[in-house]
């Protein structure tokens, strides 16, 4: 190798460590010329300069190239001048260039999110699809009352990208600071970046079972999974053996939701009882009541019965007790020193006991025995997607055989699976084929003994598409409805959270947002990692749910009462109500959640009380 390649070889390498490395290289080039050129102008400047005299002036003539104009001397001092100012108009104009260069790259950088985050107790999001302006808009609002809080997003799309996306969907982010990192979620590096060791906690937002698992194995790989740390992971997974294979993994550090489980309940739920869809949202979401757990020492000894009016802003519905949580559990179970309630309250601080309830309406009590939800019913499904078969599971054993009901899918539906559902689940049914968006095929259909319709989404893998669909399909049985005049409550399910505005003006009487529903709860069990054992209480197959009953079973009609009436009525019958629906109210559907318990309220027909019970 000749010595020039050599040489070029060691700059090149010197070169490309940076901006720096350049300053540098510049700065030895500009000592070098004001050096040499000093030493060789105190040899032509004759007289009484000293060699410190002509090296300052060759600073400032490289430094500041205007000063050139006041210069005397002989002529090779003059040449040797204008040599320094040329040297240093070029190494000035080359300093500027590189270090506008250099804060250019920076910024890119900063922009493309590869910088180090220093964050302790912050939550770091994994993953960008729809679903995550939706939790962050959650913890948001659950971080309102904290101090400084963080939320760092992690994903393989670009922040420039994902910052537009999140400020589309919120205009504000209050007191929380956001920071968007960019990187492929599941390596370690990456996770480390995002300082994820003093991470409170994590959420994996991916949609695929085999990324989220790929994902958890490289937080598995990081101090995360320490020993000492105390944060937890938080995905929602599509099938029940991934989470096991995961739980396998990660042990108590995972807290999953296993989503088509809770939400064709939910969805099952809601078909039966219009109105259920708001009680779960509010419940799931961060804005008015959640779940909280409350423990006081005067509470010890007492017992459910008699804790229930203890709170007049808070509503009791269990009891935390060996660290299992019970839903609406004996009325005779007897509070320990250790035990925590279960509440549903606008805040933590906001569960407030008072001393005594004087009860002024038991004289309006309806004391009837407990009443089981089942009945018969008569149900248009409009619309088909593979979920509706698993809604149909969980919705048979709630009617009564004497049910039909009636289905109308898109033409090109396979209703072999369909078919097979219906003759097990023992209950009366039709299907019928055509295009469940034409008002020609949705005048064919009988509705004068429904009780209750519900629109499907035909399309999972088009959102957009689907739910255009269905808000064509509601406009036409809204004017059909019209026409037979004719009351039937409607329910639709939506698939994208961006279409419920619009949707809204359609005017149902429910609608389902699953996606939505199942990231608030995974937003309640990343702040509060025992709520995941609540929901899966709440949502089982076992144990009680949320029922909407009508007002005439637990207190006389037209006359007013106190909610704490009600609670006294619905503890006769083995029941926790935690709130009412009013007929003739259209916001939220009429849902109120714990109401103040003091405050008198008067029901009439078709009202109804939210109630967990068993049946």
């Amino acid at each position: 190798m000749k010595r020039s390649q050599k040489v070029r070889y060691i700059i090149d390498q010197f070169l490309s460590r940076g901006t720096l490395a350049i300053v540098l290289m510049l700065s030895i080039i500009t000592f070098a010329a004001v050096l040499l050129i000093g030493i060789l102008s105190h040899m032509f400047a004759g007289g009484d300069t000293t060699v410190f005299e002509t090296l300052w002036t060759s600073l400032m003539q490289t430094l500041d190239p205007g000063n050139l104009s006041g210069v005397d001397g002989s002529f090779w001092y003059l040449l040797l001048m204008t040599i320094a100012t040329i040297v240093g108009i070029f190494i000035t104009s080359m300093l500027i260039s590189v270090l506008s260069s250099g804060f250019q790259q920076k910024l890119e950088n900063m922009q493309k999110g590869t910088s180090q985050v220093i964050e302790k107790g912050h939550t770091l999001l994994l993953g960008w699809n729809d679903n995550i302006p939706v939790i962050v808009s959650e913890i948001i609002t659950a971080n309102e009352n904290v101090k400084r809080p963080v939320i760092v997003i992690l994903s393989e799309t670009d922040t420039l990208t994902v910052q537009d996306g999140l400020k589309a969907m919120m205009k504000d982010f209050k007191n929380t600071k956001v920071i968007v990192r960019r990187g492929e979620i599941h390596l370690k590096d990456n996770l480390e970046m995002c300082s994820i060791a003093h991470a409170r906690s994590v959420v994996v937002a991916e949609n695929d079972d085999v990324a989220i698992i790929k994902c958890l194995l490289g937080i598995s790989q990081t101090a995360f999974f320490a020993p000492e740390a105390k944060g937890h992971v938080t995905a929602i997974f599509s099938d029940p053996q991934n989470l096991m294979a995961a739980k396998k993994m990660c042990g108590e550090r995972l807290e999953a939701i296993l989503l088509s489980d809770a939400m064709n309940r939910i969805t099952a739920q809601t078909c039966l009882q219009p109105g259920l869809s708001f009680i779960y949202k509010e419940l799931f979401d961060f804005e008015g009541n959640e779940f909280y757990f409350f423990n006081h020492p005067s509470l010890a000894g007492k017992t459910m019965k008699e804790s229930l009016c203890r709170f007049s802003n808070a509503t009791v519905c269990g009891l935390f007790k060996d660290g299992t949580p019970h839903i609406n559990p004996k009325m005779d179970t007897v509070i320990g020193a250790d035990d925590k309630l279960i509440v549903i309250c606008e805040d933590d601080d906001k569960a407030i006991l008072v001393e005594h309830h004087e009860e002024r309406f038991a004289d309006r009590i309806v004391k009837t025995p407990h009443k089981a939800s089942r009945s018969v019913r008569r149900i248009l499904f409009i619309g088909y997607n593979p979920s509706l078969l698993s809604v149909i599971e969980e919705m048979c054993p709630f009617v009564m055989k004497d049910s039909h009901l009636s289905f109308l899918v898109p033409t090109d539906t396979d209703t072999t699976l369909l078919d097979s559902t219906l003759r097990h689940c023992e209950v009366g049914y039709d299907i019928k084929k055509g295009v469940t968006y034409s008002n020609d095929a949705l005048e064919r259909l009988e509705y004068t003994k429904l009780d209750t319709i519900v629109v499907i989404a035909n399309d999972l893998s088009d959102g957009e598409r689907s739910d255009s669909e269905t808000l064509l399909s509601i406009m036409h049985l809204k004017n059909i409805l019209n026409e037979m005049k004719l009351d039937i409550p409607i329910i639709i399910e939506i698939e994208r959270i961006q279409n419920e505005p619009v949707l809204h003006y359609a005017s149902v009487d429910d609608f389902i947002v699953s996606n939505v529903l199942s990231n608030k709860m995974l937003c309640q069990i990343a702040e509060n990692r025992h709520l995941n054992a609540v929901f899966n209480e709440l949502l089982g197959e076992e144990g009680s749910e949320i029922y909407l009953k009508p007002a005439k079973h637990y207190v006389k009609m037209d006359e007013p009462v106190d909610f704490c009436t009600v609670v006294e009525s619905a503890a006769l019958k083995r029941e926790i109500a935690i709130g009412f629906r009013l007929k003739h109210i259209h916001e939220n559907g009429g849902v109120v959640l714990n109401p103040n318990k003091k405050k008198e309220i008067v029901f009439t027909g078709g009202d109804c009380v939210v109630v967990l019970a068993e049946d």
